[in-house]
């Protein structure tokens, strides 16, 4: 996974997310949506023919928070959800 910047300002934050598609983005997305200090976050993958199939996010938050430490509360909420699923699917198999 790669993130090319396309803008950053104060409580802007454009960029792509290569080497990822819908399945990844989408989490990403709704996790972001969960965080009270973000006023919009969503995503678009432009037509796959025409580009390479990578999602554009737009991250924006009331500037209480930086959309980056946003993505970094995200981020780590996914980490920590995943691994939940991962100790719970050895349980569930050792029983």
């Amino acid at each position: 996974m790669k993130i090319e910047v396309i803008k950053r300002e104060e409580n802007v934050l454009e960029f792509y997310l290569e080497g990822e598609d819908h399945t990844f983005a989408n989490l990403l997305n709704e996790v972001l949506h969960e965080n009270e200090h973000i006023t919009f976050a969503g995503y678009t993958i432009e037509h796959p023919v025409l580009m390479a199939r990578k999602p554009k996010f737009r991250v924006v938050t009331d500037g209480k928070i930086t959309p980056e430490k946003a993505l970094e509360e995200a981020a780590q909420k996914v980490f920590d959800r995943s691994r939940a699923v991962l100790e719970a699917w050895k349980a569930a198999l050792s029983e």
